[in-house]
């Protein structure tokens, strides 16, 4: 399958009508997020075999987990609002470098909130519900 230029994408982006784009951008996204969350049931059924308490820590490492896909989802929104705008006007340059800006802010902000993570542990696994 031939992946198309920018050219090609910029128009396809200005010029396919906005409900089928929304769906036809949607459904890998839709996919992804089905597959994440099958996981974690499969998970957690098969740990639930083991006992009470490893089924419930997989529900912290679940809690914990969404944090961090929420600070991702955080810079990945904002940054791909930004890429958009500098794409339809046909920044490219400007275009990659809010991309990576996204990237690496979200990199590190994953990066610091495991290293809080790790300095408070216990406080932590609390907060998201653990037991002594």
């Amino acid at each position: 399958m031939k992946q198309p230029n920018a050219e090609e994408k910029y128009r396809q982006m200005t010029q396919t009508p906005v409900e089928r784009l929304i769906c036809r951008l949607a459904v890998p996204t839709i996919i992804s997020m089905l597959i994440t969350t099958i996981y974690n049931m499969a998970d957690t059924f098969f740990i639930g075999k083991i006992s009470t308490s490893a089924s419930g820590a997989v529900g912290i490492a679940f809690s914990l987990m969404a944090i961090l896909q929420a600070v991702g989802f955080f810079f990945g929104q904002g940054a791909g609002n930004n890429v958009s705008k500098e794409l339809g006007r046909h920044g490219q340059g400007k275009a990659e470098q809010l991309a990576a800006v996204g990237f690496f802010s979200a990199f590190f902000s994953g990066v610091l909130i495991l290293g809080l993570g790790l300095c408070f542990l216990r406080p932590l696994a609390i907060a998201l519900g653990s037991t002594e």
